[in-house]
């Protein structure tokens, strides 16, 4: 039983979490005075280990990413940027419909879970240095859950609601590798007792321009955060970790 309790509870909360942003390359092109628009398609997969809480309950978390991949029925994941020389503007979303199910050697216990999750991020950056901007950002998340945990004959039901918006600060720094890549770090900090009582995040992403109007990329994102809610039997915190690579594919104009 306790491992189905850690799947189901891991995906209730972790999957994606706030700040999975699509990451960007500080621009060369880009002037003070002229604008460039980029669409970005992206995924992601990932490994979560942590620690969570439902009401009196406290459970290890630990997931593979083919585990992971296995309970996503449906998902999207897009973002927006508009920068010039000195300052960017991004808006980034992600949703994801998940099912999950587990159970322990002759059935005897096991649970299942459905949930879903939209998460959606704003970001202004201002440029401080040649490839180097510094980052503020706001997340908002929502996630809608539904557990049934059973044991023998006896189970165990629970539903959970939780919307919060984070603040999040954070720098980025792109490294020119050759005409056609280029290396760029990110990482965030945030939470700040606000909503959660802290997000982390860092991302480093290589990018292979194409042509001037597309170009596609892989990267490894870490994520961590501490987030609790409510008292009681309707207490709930999650102290989770997630990392896992990605890749992407974006357009300009």
């Amino acid at each position: 039983m306790k491992t189905a309790l850690s799947a189901a509870a891991l995906l209730a909360m972790a999957l994606f979490a706030p700040g999975a942003n699509a990451q960007y390359s500080v621009p060369d092109k880009a002037t003070s005075d002229q604008w460039q628009q980029t669409f970005h398609l992206y995924g992601m997969a990932a490994r979560i280990n942590g620690d969570t809480q439902l009401g009196n309950l406290s459970v290890p978390i630990s997931i593979s990413i083919s585990e992971l991949l296995d309970a996503l029925r449906m998902g999207g994941m897009a973002a927006y940027r508009v920068e010039n020389g000195d300052w960017s503007f991004s808006a980034d979303a992600t949703y994801m419909d998940l099912g999950w199910r587990a159970s322990t050697r002759g059935g005897r216990a096991g649970s299942r879970l459905g949930m879903e999750q939209f998460t959606f991020m704003v970001t202004a950056g201002k440029r401080i240095g040649d490839r180097t901007e510094i980052l503020g950002s706001l997340a908002y998340f929502d996630l809608s859950t539904d557990l049934r945990v059973s044991v023998l004959q006896q189970s165990l039901t629970a539903s959970r609601n939780a919307s919060w918006v984070d603040p999040l600060i954070g720098i980025q720094h792109t490294v020119p590798l050759s005409d056609k890549w280029s290396l760029n770090l990110r990482g965030d900090v945030g939470g700040f007792g606000i909503n959660s009582d802290f997000t982390w995040q860092a991302w480093a992403v290589a990018r292979r321009e194409v042509s001037e109007r597309f170009s596609w990329f892989v990267g490894y994102r870490a994520l961590g955060y501490d987030y609790q809610s409510g008292s009681g039997m309707n207490f709930q915190r999650y102290d989770l970790v997630q990392q896992g690579p990605g890749a992407g594919v974006s357009f300009s104009f």
